[in-house]
């Protein structure tokens, strides 16, 4: 199995979320990443991710990736 890896054009993948900012099914779709990150935090919260330090990064992880993606989207 191989990987492929494709170029993006920035400036068009830019105007199209600048396109999609004001779809309602967008802004759903950013209420629903924002509850995500609040579980992702209670999760980290977490008596057994304190306690793991694998579970605990793992988490951190998705948060970063989480928090990543809604600051390009405020950004727009």
């Amino acid at each position: 199995m191989s990987k492929t890896n494709h170029e993006i054009n920035h400036e068009d993948a830019i105007r199209a979320l600048s396109a999609l900012k004001n779809d309602p099914h967008f802004k759903r779709y950013i209420e629903m990443r924002e509850s995500m990150r609040e579980e992702t935090i209670r999760a980290l919260q977490a008596p057994e991710s304190i306690g793991d330090t694998n579970r605990h990064f793992y988490i951190t992880g998705k948060l970063e990736a989480i928090d990543e993606e809604l600051d390009i989207f405020n950004k727009l």
